[in-house]
């Protein structure tokens, strides 16, 4: 029977640019959410972004990022800290659960945060193939989805296709609109969403987020600021 797969990476608290996708991932019609992860940090909007994923019970599948772990743990920085307090208690827990990975074998697919291996370390679009293959070494599924570099691309190394379906609240591949992506029969089908990004832009300064101006530019040229 065939299964449609919503998939959402690096929401980063934007919940405007979420509400968005999810509004038009329904009314295509799926029938899973794949979260990649980093969900929380860096947005103005952490705890409902959080509500608005669990909201969707069994039908939604989870991964933890880097982000997610640095929120769920005890680091002092600014962003976690604010992040944290943000959430409360049991949703920084529910972050920090998250597993590292995930194998929808339906689609013959892993879905990762960064690389199968880690959350933090960079696959980038010209990141050269034999860096990669040693990065993809002991995966057995056709397809790799991941995130955290926040560009929509896809390739194939070493057999493997690789996908990354950028990020639905931070973009940084020169497009403001949110990205995500659709997986039917093992085949990922790319999106791109308006949302209001100056309606995100007056939130992360009306709520005082930390890196508050990076964030800003970032958001508002979907470029990683300096």
């Amino acid at each position: 029977m065939s299964e449609r797969v919503a998939v959402v990476y690096d929401i980063h608290g934007n919940l405007s640019a979420l509400q968005a996708v999810l509004s038009e991932a329904e009314a295509e019609g799926f029938d899973r959410l794949l979260c990649g992860g980093d969900i929380a940090m860096l947005g103005p909007e952490p705890a409902a972004c959080i509500d608005l994923l669990r909201s969707y019970g069994d039908r939604l599948i989870a991964i933890r990022g880097n982000t997610d772990r640095w929120v769920a743990s005890d680091q002092p920085d600014d962003s976690p800290a604010w992040t944290r307090a943000a959430v409360g208690t049991e949703r920084s827990a529910w972050l920090g659960s998250l597993p590292p990975t995930v194998t929808l074998k339906q689609h013959d697919l892993l879905a990762v945060h960064a690389t199968p291996r880690s959350d933090e370390d960079i696959i980038a679009p010209d990141t050269p193939d034999q860096e990669v293959e040693a990065e993809l070494s002991g995966v057995a599924q056709h397809t790799v989805l991941y995130g955290h570099i926040h560009i929509q691309y896809r390739r194939s190394v070493g057999g493997i296709e690789l996908v990354n379906p950028g990020s639905v609240g931070l973009p940084f591949d020169g497009d403001r609109r949110a990205a995500w992506a659709m997986v039917e029969d093992g085949v990922v089908g790319m999106r791109r969403t308006e949302y209001a990004v100056d309606a995100t832009i007056a939130a992360v300064s009306a709520r005082e987020v930390p890196r508050g101006q990076w964030i800003t530019e970032t958001l508002r040229t979907a470029l990683r600021a300096a």
